[in-house]
């Protein structure tokens, strides 16, 4: 298993969901803590709460929004995150088509919470690999918050 693969696992175990653990990802690549944020993703936790949209996705936005969204008044949005944003979702609804009946939490666990251990952990993996695969195509450093170099 590869450090991702553990630290998906061990968050698991300890009770985060999916969208705890796509931005613990990025503060972790970043070295940084940040508990107001974590608890502010438990708000996108189960489809927020009632089977919509699962965390892989939301949490995945707010991964990509971790690095290249607004940070500040005198900061602006990276003009590509709407474009990297657009890369994820397609990826995600690539990835549950076929798969499941649909991309909420509810179709994902097709009312079963036994499914959880089954689904979520190989569903959020890959979800975190597909979001830094994006930062780095977008040359975004995932060590860091520093804004991407731009050709």
């Amino acid at each position: 298993m590869n450090d991702e693969g553990f630290c998906v696992a061990e968050w698991s175990l300890q009770g985060f969901t999916c969208s705890h653990i796509m931005v613990m990802m990025g503060l972790r690549a970043m070295g940084h803590d940040n508990p107001e944020l974590l608890r502010a993703m438990s708000g996108l936790s189960l489809g927020m709460g009632n089977g919509l949209t699962c965390g892989v996705l939301t949490g995945g936005c707010c991964l990509l929004g971790l690095y290249a969204g607004k940070g500040g008044s005198d900061e602006e949005a990276d003009p590509r995150l709407a474009r990297m944003l657009e890369e994820y979702t397609e990826w995600f609804s690539d990835e549950c088509r076929g798969k499941y009946p649909g991309t909420d939490c509810a179709d994902i666990m097709q009312g079963r919470p036994d499914l959880k251990v089954e689904r979520c952990p190989g569903l959020t993996l890959a979800g975190v690999q597909k979001a830094f695969e994006i930062l780095d195509a977008y040359r975004f450093s995932p060590d860091n918050a520093e804004r991407a170099k731009k050709d």
